[in-house]
């Protein structure tokens, strides 16, 4: 296997997608999609889990600390056939060890599930380091309205992504790192909600428009002014 162009550095955000082999679908139901969105919680410890996990454990008690996580979650999104993560290292080689469980954790579910063998994804998972000012503010909304940019209309196919997070909405799964989050909208109040909900339009058509282009030259304070 070919050694990785970019490196993965403590403190250092990273854009994570994997899919399908042969871009097969791999979130058919809720299930699907509340099992991978656990396992994001359950992995991120640097410590030994034990085999892939202990499928089912007493959610009351507190499997991990801060200093204790591989990576900070900042945003997500699960499309039928593939996925789009947007992580900060936080331990030596976090990302990799973190990726590697929640894959392989998913993989077996799914085999078992669906009764069939042999690899669900396809190769190991793409990879690439956040640079220049706005990257982050860019990528967040890349993430968070992925299905958007490949016309996924959410009703009518299963689509599960971390935007309602970003815009302070009760959810049944809080993943993200919400200082992450601050940090991104610029706070939690009702006004950083809603420029991050305007810039979020702007920019998602923007990624419409301009599939496959440099998203460089529009940025986060561009829109603030």
């Amino acid at each position: 296997m070919s050694k990785r162009s970019i490196a993965f550095e403590i403190g250092g955000y990273y854009h994570i997608f994997n899919r399908g082999v042969d871009k097969k679908i791999i979130f058919h139901d809720e299930e699907d999609v509340k099992y991978f969105l656990d396992r994001l919680t359950d992995f991120n410890n640097n410590k030994p889990v034990g085999g892939v996990w202990k499928q089912q454990f007493n959610k009351s008690k507190k499997l991990r600390s801060p200093a204790s996580q591989l990576v900070d979650i900042i945003a997500y999104c699960l499309l039928p056939n593939h996925f789009h993560l947007l992580l900060k290292q936080t331990s030596d080689d976090g990302v990799a060890k973190f990726i590697q469980r929640v894959c392989t954790g998913y993989a077996k579910y799914y085999n078992k599930k669906y009764n069939r063998n042999g690899a669900l994804f396809q190769g190991r998972f793409k990879a690439t380091r956040l640079n220049g000012v706005g990257s982050l503010e860019m990528l967040s909304v890349y993430v968070n309205l992925n299905y958007k940019h490949h016309r996924i209309n959410p009703k009518k196919e299963i689509v599960k992504s971390s935007l309602g997070e970003y815009l302070g909405k009760n959810l049944k799964h809080n993943i993200c790192k919400q200082t992450e989050i601050k940090k991104i909208i610029g706070g939690s109040t009702q006004l950083a909600i809603k420029h991050y909900t305007k810039y979020s339009q702007m920019q998602s058509k923007y990624f419409i428009k301009n599939k496959g282009g440099d998203i460089a030259s529009v940025n986060f304070e561009e829109f603030e002014k």
